[in-house]
């Protein structure tokens, strides 16, 4: 039997290495591995085009697609007929669909009477769901509004908003697959199903519209003119959770862009993809063509794998492998159609006929080019063998063609430049891709990384496309010059080369170039965004960024300027990112490097990450389309659903009401909370929360999973400390809380520090950080490195961009810039301090000061601090209590307080914990310790897939308590099957506490532990979780039904349990651990 799969298994090798002749039922004519098809969502994917070969239709779902020898079944075509010479695009995505609408029909039409009203006074916040009563409310044929003649009901020629309500019925969910709004209006929208947000326009600045809100910019109605509104597709699964059998209902609010508005439209279409033939509903309007629901497979094409037509029977109808150089832009298709002649093509025809391209036998091999890309201190002769193919080259960044050069024999080179080449053949192939070299001369990177990037001249110099220039459209007298290329979204496609610190090339790749920031697009010296899209070469595996050396991989990053500081210091943003790198706030990461623009010293910059899916995905490790991410205004991924009910609760809730606190913490990540707003706070970031210019700055995240928690991300501090003309003495916690304009954001801000636990949290941490990474030895010590980092480089990039613009002129003038930065921080400490106490009410500034004797025999923790040296001076306020704990070093054990007032009205002498102390002066806590009257000596084994604590010396009962990168996990002797993470074990035996040094447990591939393994009547489930989340634990059997269910919210540390299976019958089941990023799953045997 083994000898019999190895013989199939090399036969359907050997058809996949070379075109198949097989001609079946259905062939595969055209394929693509570096997308370039665009789906019904708007997004690229690879494709398959099969073809039928018969002169008769028949139905696709007894046949399968698969890109695995030994999986032949793995994606199952839905039904469908394909009719004969057929050419249907499949998406090979790896997001399949289960639902195909057989047709569309119409649920809502604009021209239907409606429920309307019209924006005079606040309205009820229920008002866009079923329960609302709209009685009250009037009845009108959509659209509603006035001017250009499209409006069915007029309304008021200076109203600023109207609301709309139509009721529908669905009678069978189940017959759904897609649903898509079309929605044609002037000036802005927000659309409702089911009192969920579903679509709005992009000119509001808030979550929220309020009935007198305006939009930001016009929009213009195209129906009236014969132009087709923009829309949205929903599949079925995006909207299962919102559609309700029988009665729905479908919102919008519409908004004007001013009083003096010239006009208002409002017209919106509901339409569904139906699976079966009934017909149910309306028919669509004559204008509406419904979008092409594409095939989408459960697999993603890759150079060198296979392509499997297989029908129910194991037998294969086609086969075919990627070709490893077709490359992006380019398809490997059959010519004529389904004929056995397979070729290249240069212009792909997705679900068109092949027969009118041009046929190329391959792809020719890039040219070798010496020397290496690198640092050269002489003349640089370049050689590229030219002996089979014709090469030609350019030194400007194009890519080169048939008009460019062609290479002879070596060129040379005495300054740097880049060299870019290509194979150019007169036989029937495509030219390769280009191959580039960048040579450095006679320049130094002073020990900094570089980025080459290398792209055609007029991506970024051409008067109308190029993306660097002002263009046609600017506005040349006004700063920041908006209308300019450099304003519009242009992405351009470009290579880099980049090395590190030594010189040493690292990796080249393909990527899409982009002008990046704000008002900073102006100055000569622009930010760059790089994309690295799959459609080219994919994501960037290496470790840009030495401080988050953890994150490996980059679907995209930032190279910035400076932003508002690319003409002062240049790094201020970089330094607060590095200030607050122990808190819990999320933030940018932060790297200086040197950039080289084809070929062209182009100053210093700063690798950043880019804040989107792909940065919570990079640092947290939850999957990219699990991620709700939110800006100011919109939903970046994701949906703001939770945030927008998490806002409703809060502000209905009683602040000190006992569930108010609770509701909180289940809602937003409490200690990533405080620590961003007080850290905006006490930076005094001007751009921010709408202090001065709305509510920039804003991002929030949460895992799209059962419990997710907000989070805020910290970026853009340009406008901190003073650079805007701000000063200390303005109280930016005032300022977040009333802002000019006001948010979501600040509202609950503003609610949650009414809450009297939490304000005393928040104070307690607020000093916290101001005793700690804000004190000057700490800040200046995060300054001085960044500034030691690049200050050798700052002199070649003056001499580039001094009096350009507003760029750097002296290195005086830098090196002043970043001392104002620190002298700003130690003036800001004090006034920090009293705009928390007059903020929050607090009774006052007290001086602390923690001791310990003997020297070095113990710790003291207050609040969230535990100091490392001693005496240490620290500033709390009075009217919070705050919790004191003395910590014995290993070997030691606690003996007793000094006295002070605090210690003897509590009583506390000889108990390590001050718990709820009453700061209402100033006071010294010091704390006595002696050493153990044993020796013991504790220390972590890794003993088959457990770790095992060692414990010698002790005398008496043995206390443990382990702890997993740092919190706290379990008090047993053992941690059965663990994560991957840093573990530490603290022993107690009596009053004295030993410590283990830190143990780091990796392993590849984590599996659940199961014993017994057939059980019979119950079995011990065992895992352990290193870091604290909400996890879910299913037991499912062979028909998919969930026999046992446990959930455990927060949950952190050791998971050991007796599943009682008496009750089951014999079968094979399957455990499933759900955590917020992965799920794991193991069999089990159950033998009763």
């Amino acid at each position: 039997m083994i000898l019999k799969k190895f013989f199939l298994k090399a036969f359907l090798f050997s058809l996949l290495i070379i075109p198949t002749n097989i001609i079946g039922q259905i062939v595969i004519n055209e394929i693509s591995a570096h997308k370039g098809y665009l789906d019904e969502y708007g997004e690229n994917t690879d494709w398959i085009e099969i073809t039928n070969t018969l002169n008769t239709s028949f139905n696709l779902d007894n046949f399968y697609l698969s890109d695995e020898l030994d999986n032949l079944d793995k994606w199952q075509f839905p039904n469908y007929v394909i009719s004969p010479n057929e050419k249907l695009v499949i998406c090979a995505s790896g997001k399949p669909s289960s639902n195909y609408p057989n047709h569309w029909e119409s649920l809502v039409k604009a021209e239907e009477n409606w429920k309307y009203s019209i924006g005079t006074s606040s309205i009820s916040e229920d008002w866009n769901t079923n329960n609302f009563n709209d009685q009250s409310w009037l009845l009108g044929q959509g659209g509603f509004g006035y001017g250009d003649n499209d409006d069915n009901t007029i309304i008021g020629s200076n109203t600023i908003s109207v609301y709309l309500r139509k009721t529908f019925d669905i009678q069978d969910i189940n017959d759904i697959s897609h649903l898509v709004l079309h929605a044609d209006y002037d000036d802005g929208f927000v659309a409702y199903l089911n009192g969920t947000e579903i679509m709005r326009s992009n000119n509001f600045n808030t979550f929220f519209p309020s009935f007198n809100t305006i939009t930001n910019n016009n929009h213009e109605a195209v129906l009236y003119s014969g132009g087709i509104p923009e829309y949205k597709l929903f599949s079925f699964e995006d909207v299962s959770d919102l559609l309700v059998q029988g009665n729905n209902l479908l919102a919008v609010q519409v908004h004007n862009s001013g009083y003096t508005s010239s006009d208002l439209s409002s017209n919106f279409f509901l339409s569904a993809g139906i699976i079966s033939t009934n017909t149910n509903y309306q028919s669509l309007p004559s204008w509406l063509i419904p979008p092409t629901i594409h095939m989408h497979s459960n697999f993603k094409l890759s150079n060198g794998e296979p392509i499997i037509i297989s029908n129910t029977s194991g037998n294969i109808s086609d086969s075919i492998s990627v070709p490893n150089d077709l490359f992006n832009g380019l398809s490997f298709g059959r010519l004529p159609d389904i004929s056995n002649n397979w070729c290249y093509f240069n212009s792909p025809t997705p679900s068109l006929s092949n027969n009118n391209s041009n046929c190329y036998a391959g792809v020719l091999e890039k040219p070798v080019i010496n020397p290496p890309s690198g640092w050269y201190t002489n003349l640089v002769n370049v050689s590229v063998d030219n002996s089979v193919n014709t090469i030609r080259y350019t030194t400007n960044g194009d890519i080169p063609d048939e008009n460019d050069p062609i290479y002879n024999s070596s060129l040379s080179f005495n300054s740097s430049t880049v060299f870019s080449a290509r194979s150019f053949a007169n036989s029937n192939y495509i030219p390769s891709e280009v191959a580039d070299r960048t040579f450095i001369i006679n320049e130094l990177n002073h020990n900094l990384s570089v980025f080459s990037i290398i792209t055609d001249y007029d991506n970024l110099w051409d008067w109308n496309t190029g993306i660097y220039v002002m263009g046609p459209n600017a506005d040349v007298n006004n700063y920041p010059h908006f209308g300019s290329n450099f304003w519009q979204p242009w992405s351009k496609f470009s290579r880099i080369e980049f090395f590190n610190k030594d010189r040493v090339k690292q990796f080249e790749s393909q990527v899409d170039l982009e002008i990046h920031g704000g008002w900073s697009r102006a100055e000569p010296q622009k930010s760059f965004r790089i994309d690295s899209k799959s459609i080219y070469k994919g994501s960037i595996d290496y470790p840009l960024i030495p401080g988050k050396s953890n994150i490996t991989e980059y679907n995209n990053f930032n190279l910035r300027n400076g932003g508002q500081h690319g003409w002062n210091d240049r790094i201020q943003d970089g330094i607060i990112s590095r200030v607050v790198k122990t808190t819990n706030i999320d933030r940018m990461g932060y790297e200086p490097a040197i950039v080289y623009l084809n070929g062209e010293y182009w100053g210093l910059y700063g690798i950043r990450e880019k804040i989107d899916e792909h940065y919570v995905e990079s640092n947290h490790g939850i999957s990219s389309d699990k991620v709700d991410l939110l800006n100011r205004d919109s939903a970046l991924a994701g949906t703001s659903n939770h945030f927008m009910k998490s806002y409703d609760l809060l502000m209905g809730t009683p602040v000190n009401d006992s569930s108010f606190l609770p509701l909180f913490e289940s809602r937003f990540d409490k200690n990533n909370y405080v620590d961003y707003f007080i850290t905006q706070t006490y930076i005094q970031n001007m751009d921010w929360m709408g202090i001065a210019w709305g509510l920039n700055n804003v991002k929030i995240w949460r895992p799209d999973t059962t419990g997710g928690k907000w989070r805020y991300v910290l970026y853009d501090t340009d406008a901190s400390f003073g650079y805007f003309g701000q000063n200390i003495y303005d109280n930016y916690l005032n300022y977040a809380r009333f802002p000019s304009v006001s948010s979501q954001h600040s509202q609950i801000f503003n609610r949650i520090l009414l809450n009297n636990e939490f304000k005393c949290q928040f104070a307690n941490r607020y000093d916290d950080l101001i005793n700690t990474i804000f004190q000057p030895s700490n800040f200046n010590q995060v300054s001085n490195e960044l500034k030691n980092q690049i200050s050798s480089a700052i002199p070649d990039h003056i001499n580039l961009w001094a009096n350009q613009g507003s760029g750097l002129n002296s290195f005086s003038q830098w090196n002043n810039a970043l001392a104002n930065i620190s002298s700003y921080n130690t003036a800001r400490i004090n006034t920090a301090r009293i705009h928390l106490n007059q903020s929050l009410n607090l009774q006052g500034q007290k001086n602390i000061q923690l001791d310990v004797s003997p020297s070095n025999s113990g710790k003291i923790n207050i609040s969230t601090v535990t100091p490392e040296n001693y005496p240490w001076n620290g500033v709390y306020h009075g009217g919070c209590p705050i919790n004191i704990t003395a910590i014995p070093d290993s070997g030691f054990t606690f003996s007793h307080w000094e006295n002070n007032p605090i210690i003897n009205n509590m009583g506390v002498h000889e108990q390590p914990e001050i718990i709820g102390a009453n700061l209402n002066s100033n006071y010294t806590f010091k704390a006595f310790f002696t050493t153990c009257d044993i020796a013991i000596d504790v220390s972590i084994e890794n003993v088959g897939e457990n770790l095992i604590s060692n414990v010698s010396g002790a005398i008496g009962e043995v206390e443990y308590q382990w702890y997993a990168n740092g919190q706290p996990i379990s008090n047993d002797s053992i941690i059965y099957n663990p994560s991957n993470g840093v573990y530490k074990l603290y022993v107690n035996i009596g009053s004295c506490q030993v410590l283990s040094d830190l143990f780091t447990y990796q392993q590849e591939d984590y599996e659940l532990e199961i014993y017994p393994n057939p059980a019979t009547n119950q079995f011990e489930l065992v895992f352990l979780l290193s870091t604290r989340q909400d996890i879910e634990i299913t037991m499912i059997n062979s028909l998919g039904q969930v026999v046992y269910f446990n959930e455990r919210k927060d949950f952190l540390g050791q998971f050991k349990e007796t599943i009682d299976v008496s009750n089951l019958s014999k079968n094979v089941y399957f455990i499933q651990l759900k955590t917020i990023d992965k799920i794991y799953t193991e069999k089990i045997v159950v033998t009763n």
